[in-house]
């Protein structure tokens, strides 16, 4: 018996929009070949835009599981193109989140083919780069300053994790690996974009993820305005890093067959 279709809602919530409204055909799933094909429409809000998505599911549960994953994958690396805030949301009815944004990204419909493109490559070959880019976009809409700080230095340390140099300095451990890979594409400290010459920056960064994650530091206000400090420079070399990695190290290509 041929499982039934359905259509699911998303709403994304940031500054972002659309002129009209998108139509796209984008393959679901991320295993060649045949994999469903979904309709996808995309429809500007003020909040954002609403994305509806058809799926291909035995229950309404699955099919909104699915299509979240689908869409999330989506939204991570869309992330890395805009640069803003998005935040998925998935409700039976449409609710806001209570933010009308008056200036917007206007992201076109060869943006979005893309970014579907690039998140099912990704999910294929690269899946901990694709990984680290979710644990980015959550750094951006968090609205927990502890969070979102965890989350930036996540990005970085996860893709340092797999992808750093097989060298004697990366076996020291994370930030040796941190600093190995921000050398293999920046080359040495004083280049570095962002924090050029910092050399303690890793290390001082590490040590406030540690006390944050493993709770070895109180939450004081001032740790909190500390933390809060250093978000703007962490999420600017994430951002750096996380793009130039992808511009150098990951060598996409997006096969024909999933254009």
């Amino acid at each position: 018996m041929p499982l039934p279709h359905w259509e699911i809602d998303l709403n994304i919530y940031g500054p972002i929009t659309v002129r009209g409204v998108v139509h796209l055909r984008e393959p679901k799933g991320f295993r060649l070949p045949e994999p469903f094909q979904s309709e996808i429409v995309i429809r500007p809000f003020n909040s954002g835009v609403q994305i509806t998505a058809t799926a291909h599911a035995s229950t309404l549960q699955n099919a909104r599981k699915v299509s979240l994953v689908f869409i999330g994958y989506m939204l991570d690396t869309l992330t890395l193109q805009v640069n803003l805030p998005i935040f998925m949301n998935y409700t039976s009815v449409y609710q806001g989140r209570g933010e009308n944004y008056t200036e917007r990204r206007i992201v076109t419909e060869a943006e979005w083919h893309d970014a579907f493109s690039e998140s099912r490559l990704l999910a294929q070959s690269k899946p901990t780069f694709l990984r680290a880019l979710g644990w980015y976009r959550k750094g951006l809409y968090t609205e927990d300053s502890l969070d979102s700080f965890l989350a930036f230095w996540n990005s970085i340390e996860i893709v340092a994790g797999k992808y750093h140099p097989d060298n004697e300095a990366s076996k020291k451990g994370s930030k040796s690996q941190v600093w190995e890979c921000f050398k293999k594409i920046w080359g040495e400290c004083e280049n570095w974009p962002v924090i050029a010459g910092q050399t303690e920056w890793i290390d001082e960064n590490y040590d406030v993820r540690i006390a944050v994650a493993h709770g070895t530091q109180k939450i004081t206000v001032e740790a909190v305005e500390n933390v809060i400090n250093k978000l703007p420079i962490i999420r600017d070399v994430a951002y750096a890093f996380l793009s130039k990695w992808k511009e150098t190290q990951l060598n996409l290509q997006i096969p024909l067959e999933m254009h």
